[in-house]
């Protein structure tokens, strides 16, 4: 009488499958118990340390945040020296973060209030050099140039920057004194015409500003000589 043959499951197929990759694997765990000690070390030094970088970097965001916030207390109680302190630590420690970028834009801002224009237009031009996103801050030390070419008696160049701002920037809230300092710069310039022609674009733009009446008079004098 034949034996009756046993059929194979699929399922039995599988179990065999995994008991044969575990028995192999096993077997090559014991001929090659070094390399595998290796092998898993260098998995867990890499898992370790990306864990470390990110804590690292977390706490480094954290530091940099905390720095920018101490200057920015030093600076509303007056405590200017403070302030430009922490910021210049926080700029040559955090240079990458988006905190330290910040810092050099208020950097530019405290050397210009205390007239050293040099070094309020290097931390200006560090700012934008960097490419913080933010418009508004942007267009804040475009304009912050701008001012010391005008103070330097680079009139022309000073006007040419100011319209510069006012056409790239048209969503700054105090853009139409951009192109007031703009029409002066070109007047003192000696460029009458355009000094002119942005006077009364201005007057147009901004006829209910109080500075509609200052800007008549001067274009009244203009065109009278």
């Amino acid at each position: 009488m034949a034996k009756h043959k046993h059929k194979i499951t699929k399922k039995e197929m599988k179990e065999d499958k995994f008991v044969s990759t575990v028995v192999e694997g096993a077997a090559y765990a014991r001929e090659n118990t070094q390399n595998v000690i290796i092998v898993v070390l260098i998995f867990l030094v890499l898992i370790i340390g990306v864990v470390i970088w990110r804590s690292y970097r977390s706490n480094r965001l954290d530091a940099a945040k905390t720095k920018l916030g101490i200057a920015q207390i030093a600076y509303a109680t007056g405590q200017f020296g403070e302030c430009r302190d922490s910021l210049i630590a926080l700029t040559n420690n955090y240079p990458s973060t988006e905190s330290a970028k910040v810092g050099l834009f208020l950097l530019g801002h405290i050397y210009y209030a205390m007239e050293s224009n040099d070094s309020a237009g290097m931390f200006w031009q560090r700012f934008l050099d960097s490419e913080f996103a933010d418009n508004d801050l942007r267009a804040a030390a475009q304009a912050g140039l701008a001012a010391i070419m005008s103070d330097k008696g680079s009139y022309a160049d000073a006007a040419r920057a100011f319209e510069r701002c006012y056409q790239e920037y048209p969503d700054y809230f105090d853009r139409g004194n951009w192109l007031y300092m703009a029409a002066q710069n070109y007047r003192a310039a000696g460029e009458i015409d355009k000094s002119k022609e942005l006077f009364k674009k201005y007057i147009d733009e901004n006829g209910n500003s109080p500075m509609v009446d200052r800007v008549q008079m001067i274009l009244a004098e203009m065109e009278a000589r």
